[in-house]
């Protein structure tokens, strides 16, 4: 937990993720480049991992979700399943005092919790919040043309019937300070929540636009899951070197916990990354 000026944040974890290959997913990247990264940025095994999570936003008596996670599963590889809901609830709120979910982007790990299903009837988790979906993620995943994910039939499409979606285009304040903030790339209309000047920093939320913590040196590095990965690489370098420029906090969507959150901080033309949490 953190907590800047009256803003206080939370994890909200739901599961660890697979292992996976990383030649699988940045096929790209060889082993002999991932060589000085594999000491932080890999298992000792050599495989990668990510930590599937999403934010509690507590502030102006508010409070936002950033991402729900996968979902509650049961998944072949964890016969617990999604502990998102668990975890929500361990921090003493409730599904009913949630007031905004924030999707940075609609893949199924981050937007997983949204509905929940009774006897093929869609409800909503957050029975009492404003969703808040990017309109290019919306229109291209809705579009009949391009191949629909059962993911988001389930967890977006009925958002609309039940009144609960606001389509976001672009920058715009949610609430005082806090804004959307454009990142296409990793999908049609991924985006960013940015927190402007709280208490003298500016915070932002950047859920999938690098995935592991060798991106924040190789900011080229692409994942396959990358829908455009020119336009991710143009998103990544433009974020990041603001971050680095004027020191905002990171607030991460797939690190570990001990390193989710923290600054890109540039010594000697030198960048390391420094989380604050301890």
């Amino acid at each position: 937990m953190v907590n800047i000026g009256d803003f206080k944040i939370s994890f909200v974890n739901d599961l660890i993720g697979v292992k996976r290959d990383p030649s699988i997913v940045y096929p790209n990247v060889s082993k002999e480049d991932w060589g000085k990264y594999k000491s932080f940025a890999q298992n000792t095994d050599g495989s990668i991992q990510s930590t599937w999570r999403g934010y509690l936003l507590e502030c102006y008596d508010k409070k936002i979700l950033i991402d729900t996670g996968m979902g509650p599963g049961p998944y072949d590889h964890d016969k617990l399943g999604g502990q998102f809901i668990q975890n929500l609830n361990a921090l003493g709120v409730k599904q009913s005092e949630i007031d905004f979910v924030f999707i940075t982007h609609t893949h199924g790990d981050h937007i997983g919790n949204n509905i929940i299903w009774d006897s093929n009837e869609a409800k909503l988790n957050f029975p009492n919040a404003k969703y808040l979906v990017s309109k290019y993620d919306y229109d291209y995943y809705s579009d009949t043309n391009n191949k629909i994910d059962a993911m988001f039939e389930k967890q977006i499409l009925p958002l609309n019937k039940l009144g609960a979606l606001r389509l976001i285009e672009g920058r715009e304040e949610i609430l005082p300070n806090i804004f959307s903030l454009p990142s296409n790339g990793h999908t049609p209309g991924h985006q960013c929540l940015l927190l402007e000047n709280i208490n003298g920093e500016n915070i932002i939320f950047t859920g999938d636009l690098f995935h592991n913590e060798a991106q924040i040196f190789e900011n080229y590095w692409c994942p396959v899951f990358d829908w455009n990965s020119t336009m991710s690489t143009i998103s990544r370098l433009g974020i990041l070197n603001l971050a680095i420029e004027n020191n905002w906090i990171i607030c991460t969507g797939h690190l570990s916990d001990s390193k989710a959150i923290g600054k890109i901080v540039s010594k000697n033309d030198i960048i390391s990354w420094e989380p604050i949490l301890k």
